[in-house]
Formats: C-alpha cells, sequence, structure tokens
C-alpha cells in the first residue's frame, strides 16, 4: 500500500510541477490530465506543504517606475510680469516667479 501511494504522490507531484509552467488554471489543467479539481487542490496544498519554496515567483518583474524624458522643459515659458496699480497712481510691476515674501515686502511699501 506504500508503494501506491508514493506512487501516486509523484504522478500527482510531476502534473503540478508542469501545471506551474504552464498559463492555465488549476482546474483547467487538471482537466486536460483526466483529474478532478478537487483532487488537484488537495495535491496542490500537499505539495505547498512540503515545497513551500517552490511558490510561483515572478521572474519577469517589471520596474515600478517608468523613466520619463521631457523634450521641451517648462522652463521655457515666458512668464507674465505681475501689475498692480495703486490709486495713488503708483504702479507696481514685477515678475511672476517672485518669492511671496519679497512681494508682500514691496506691496506694504506703498
Amino acid at each position: 500500500m506504500q508503494r501506491e501511494d508514493t506512487k501516486r504522490k509523484r504522478e500527482m507531484y510531476k502534473i503540478l510541477r508542469n501545471w506551474k509552467k504552464s498559463t492555465l488554471s488549476l482546474k483547467d489543467f487538471g482537466e486536460t490530465q483526466g483529474v478532478t479539481y478537487g483532487v488537484m487542490k488537495y495535491w496542490h496544498r500537499k505539495f505547498k506543504a512540503e515545497f513551500p519554496e517552490t511558490k510561483k515567483k515572478n521572474v519577469n518583474k517589471e520596474p515600478s517606475f517608468i523613466p520619463v524624458k521631457v523634450a521641451n522643459p517648462i522652463t521655457t515659458l515666458k512668464t507674465v510680469p505681475i501689475e498692480i496699480h495703486y490709486p495713488n497712481g503708483v504702479f507696481l510691476q514685477c515678475p511672476s516667479d517672485i518669492c511671496k515674501k519679497e512681494l508682500k515686502n514691496l506691496i506694504t511699501l506703498f
């Protein structure tokens, strides 16, 4: 009886190794081999318990980030000046990329 169990185990593990190489689901592969889904699940659990290091690994792992090349940097855009006209006739003009702190200082001067 022990020999039969060992022989069946070898057969099923061979089927499972072939399944891991395929792209089919466990159920579909079992059907192609004439083995029911329940039997495939049972042997798959036993196989995973005996060989935990053989879990399916993503060998062709794609990088998480894809490098991007910018053809025309944004800095080539023209800046539009900021213009402030005070009621007393004072006119303030400064570049739009001015620091907020500097702009505040300029505004409070007038």
